[in-house]
């Protein structure tokens, strides 16, 4: 079997780290970032990762913007964008699709996998591919410099689904050698359930936000999190896990993936992000103009949200972030967000569209041999 070939969308903290750690493993490697003006330096000087005492440097066979020649000879495209992007990625990249790729998005937030491929089939792509989401980042990683990408820690399992259940073993397989800590969801709804920047980021970045205002330079968990916001925590988790125990499927609480994703002792929401070595020295953003609101609120919060009132499931603590997130950057999130009928699935028949998400659509190809 010829040694498979990867493509990575996105040069922020996560591509690149993603990009690195597969290229170490020797493999063939492109990365398209939208901006040059992100990519500029590392397209002449290379780039490091940096893991605790370890720096290697980074080589990769592509870099730059033009997406035709960054995905034309890939068999795996990794996409690591914020997932309010997904939509437009999925509309640029269609031509250029071949049957037997794979798409994993990383992460996919709410039903990423769902969105992308109905985009797919919205803009005629031909090309039978493997649509697949995580349901988190791999790494912990973080900019020192611009060439310089610091690992502060690797997720012991991250879960994968492909939109149709039946391929998800088959992803597994071909990512397992470069990426060993892939375990398998049952379903893109499992996936998409177990959002956890969702229930952590905007819950954090809002009960902080004077902090952000005043630009404090403060650690966003370590310090961000006291009892009272680790309260808050626990509702919009609560929350989350009524909403899929509607739907039929059994998502992890906030203790379950730290201790799963982190190796951490079973205790309380606050003790067990407090202690994680991980999340130390991660400062607060500066600005109210980020991702942990602009993303994670309507990708993420809005979606539960919409399940809670088709399913007719109160969801306050959510519903109580959307309105602060929306306040704050004077948004309407609500309509920005992927709702229901973005999703193409319908308030009436919402459990049964999303279990036939799960297995329809044509048999996938595989890759070439």
């Amino acid at each position: 079997m010829r040694k498979k070939k990867y493509t990575v969308i996105g040069a922020g903290s996560g591509g690149l780290a993603i990009a690195g750690d597969i290229f170490l493993q020797g493999y063939e490697v492109s990365l398209y970032n939208r901006s040059e003006e992100r990519i500029e330096y590392i397209k002449d000087h290379d780039y490091t990762i940096q893991f605790g005492d370890k720096s290697d440097k980074i080589r990769l066979n592509y870099v730059g913007n033009i997406l035709s020649e960054a995905v034309c000879n890939s068999d795996i495209i990794i996409i690591v964008i914020t997932a309010n992007g997904h939509s437009d990625i999925a509309e640029k990249i269609a031509p250029y699709l071949k049957d037997g790729q794979i798409i994993l998005l990383v992460p996919g937030r709410t039903l990423g996998a769902l969105l992308f491929s109905k985009t797919l089939n919205k803009v005629g792509c031909k090309a039978n591919v493997i649509v697949a989401e995580a349901n988190t980042l791999f790494f912990v990683a973080r900019p020192k410099k611009p060439d310089l990408i610091e690992i502060k820690g690797i997720k012991n399992e991250v879960s994968v689904s492909a939109l149709y259940s039946r391929d998800t073993d088959y992803v597994i397989d071909v990512l397992l050698d470069v990426f060993p800590n892939l375990i398998k969801a049952d379903t893109f709804i499992d996936t998409s359930f177990s959002n956890i920047g969702a229930i952590f980021h905007p819950v954090i970045f809002l009960l902080n936000k004077e902090r952000i205002l005043k630009k404090e330079i403060f650690n966003f968990y370590t310090d961000g999190v006291t009892k009272k916001v680790a309260q808050y925590i626990e509702k919009v988790d609560f929350e989350f896990k009524s909403l899929a125990s509607t739907i039929g499927i059994n998502t992890l609480s906030v203790v379950d993936w730290l201790n799963s994703r982190y190796g951490l002792p079973k205790t309380s929401i606050y003790e067990m992000i407090k202690s994680n070595p991980t999340y130390k020295n991660i400062l607060a953003p500066t600005t109210i103009n980020h991702r942990y609101i602009w993303e994670d609120i309507p990708t993420g919060l809005v979606p539960m949200s919409s399940f809670g009132k088709a399913l007719g499931i109160p969801t306050p603590t959510i519903d109580y972030f959307i309105e602060e997130g929306s306040k704050l950057l004077d948004t309407d999130f609500r309509s920005e967000g992927r709702t229901l009928c973005k999703l193409g699935l319908s308030t009436d028949n919402l459990i049964s569209d999303l279990w036939d998400a799960t297995i329809s659509g044509e048999k996938s190809y595989k890759l070439t041999q």
